[in-house]
């Protein structure tokens, strides 16, 4: 029987030389730097829909200023100590892109912890993660790129499904829903300013919004009514409270990684699992189920979302470069 060229001989992993192992293991390297940003994204999704659970939990025993204090304060020193051990240079006063970063995200931050203390975190995580579609409307203005039909025809769906979700209590004048909306709106320019944020350590991007935000919640304690708790505070109160400062920690860290690093629209597209693990923490640990209204108007608020930004943009002016310090 005559032997088989060499040269026709294949391993089993049908690899002719060892360059094709070696190039085989690269395209697996460059996969994995590309899909790195969307497990950062899906990791601060999870984080985060655990602190407005923990945040929900929290507002019988704690006014919602407290629990904000907190969310801020526990990034601020952990990722402070981090960013100090590491060497990391503190930013502060330049760029004024991580300002417009840190002040519409803290507007954001306190609105969304006013809203948590009302609304079950679901139902604020679906209000915020419209900001895409605040986004694709902010180009027009911006960008002179007029959107798309697709994304009139999103709105009109988002629109219908907070109808369907909130209808009950947009009937009895619930303004916590028009809050929600407005936290999307700070949210999409917080989001458009943190991808030009590429320059900037992410550590040092977390202690300045969290440095920030500290201060709009030790001033909320003036600007807004302080509740009187329900409760008193007991040992798994103040459990709460330390978890959501770490939740909010790694979400932050996540997030800003993962918006720093990736497609932000991608990016966003991941972010919309916070809503569905929210909706899982609930039934799994609390109990809670989603009645028919809901499970019927959050499919049409996230699946239009994700619709924008999956759709290719018009072509606009080249993107900035990454700023630098």
């Amino acid at each position: 029987m005559r032997a088989e060229p060499r040269s026709s001989l294949r391993s089993p992993l049908g690899l002719n030389s060892p360059f094709d192992l070696q190039s085989e293991i690269c395209n697996l390297q460059f996969l994995m730097n590309d899909l790195r940003p969307y497990f950062w994204m899906l990791l601060g999704a999870l984080a985060f829909a655990w602190m407005g659970t923990l945040a929900h939990e929290a507002r019988m025993s704690h006014p919602w200023q407290t629990i904000a204090f907190i969310r801020s304060l526990v990034p601020l020193v952990v990722v402070g100590i981090w960013t100090w051990w590491a060497g990391v240079p503190f930013v502060f006063v330049r760029p004024p892109i991580l300002w417009l970063r840190s002040l519409s995200g803290s507007c954001s931050l306190i609105g969304t912890f006013y809203a948590l203390s009302v609304l079950p975190p679901s139902e604020v995580w679906t209000l915020t993660n419209l900001f895409p579609l605040w986004i694709a409307l902010f180009s027009w203005p911006m960008l002179g790129a007029i959107p798309r039909p697709q994304v009139w025809v999103s709105i009109v769906a988002a629109i219908a499904g907070v109808y369907l979700i909130f209808g009950a209590k947009l009937v009895t004048g619930e303004t916590t829903i028009l809050i929600g909306l407005a936290i999307s709106l700070f949210t999409a320019v917080a989001m458009m300013g943190l991808n030009r944020l590429k320059g900037i350590d992410v550590r040092a991007v977390v202690v300045h919004f969290s440095a920030v935000s500290l201060a709009f919640a030790a001033a909320a304690y003036w600007l807004f009514p302080v509740g009187e708790p329900e409760m008193e505070p007991d040992q798994w109160d103040t459990l709460r409270l330390i978890g959501v400062g770490l939740a909010a920690t790694l979400g932050q860290v996540c997030l800003t990684q993962a918006f720093t690093k990736g497609d932000p629209a991608r990016v966003s597209v991941v972010g919309l699992t916070q809503i569905v693990f929210a909706l899982l923490i609930g039934a799994v640990f609390f109990s809670e189920r989603p009645d028919q209204p809901k499970l019927l108007g959050i499919p049409l608020v996230l699946g239009p979302t994700a619709w924008v930004m999956l759709t290719p943009s018009r072509p606009r002016m080249a993107e900035p470069e990454p700023i630098e310090t």
